[in-house]
């Protein structure tokens, strides 16, 4: 049965960088939708469109990732809890199981040194560089913890994080 561990949460609470982390440990490939997006910015204007590229290739690729039984680490922010859940039901449909990690960052000071470092050279789909602006964007999104998933404070040193989350994947596959 295939496994796709998704890391998810807002832009600058470190998914890209434990992704990366926990991939070197397990030896599995990351697909990161800022690499798709940021590819797709230099022939499609729009973001929405860009958005729908990224989750379009997502699922097409999923569904070559679930037939070969493989393993896959999935870097795309899914906010939205019911993205989540579609997600998880297409997936299951398939005979895949999704792993959820949702990052937060409890150290608002460290989060928003992140978010400027990206102002400095932000890439297409870098366009919230500060933590007021991020918080005004998302203003309205609710983001309970969904039943099963990994919550990780990426306050704490990453490999305490890579830790965590080698022993939460050994617990629930």
């Amino acid at each position: 049965m295939s496994k796709i561990i998704l890391f998810r949460g807002m832009a600058g609470t470190g998914k890209s960088t434990l992704s990366k982390a926990l991939a070197k440990k397990l030896q599995v490939p990351v697909l990161h939708k800022d690499d798709i997006y940021d590819s797709v910015a230099g022939y499609v204007e729009e973001h929405e469109i860009r958005n729908k590229i990224c989750f379009d290739l997502m699922y097409r690729f999923l569904h070559n990732v679930i037939d070969s039984e493989s393993a896959i680490i999935l870097d795309f922010g899914l906010n939205h809890n019911g993205d989540v859940w579609k997600l998880k039901q297409w997936i299951l449909e398939k005979g895949g199981e999704l792993i959820t990690i949702r990052c937060i960052c409890s150290d608002e000071s460290l989060w928003s040194e992140r978010l400027a470092i990206r102002g400095i050279n932000p890439l297409p789909n870098q366009k919230i560089t500060n933590l007021t602006d991020l918080k005004l964007h998302y203003k309205d999104l609710r983001t309970e913890t969904l039943d099963g998933e990994l919550v990780l404070d990426t306050a704490i040193a990453k490999d305490i994080n890579v830790a965590k989350i080698e022993s939460f994947y050994l617990e629930v596959t």
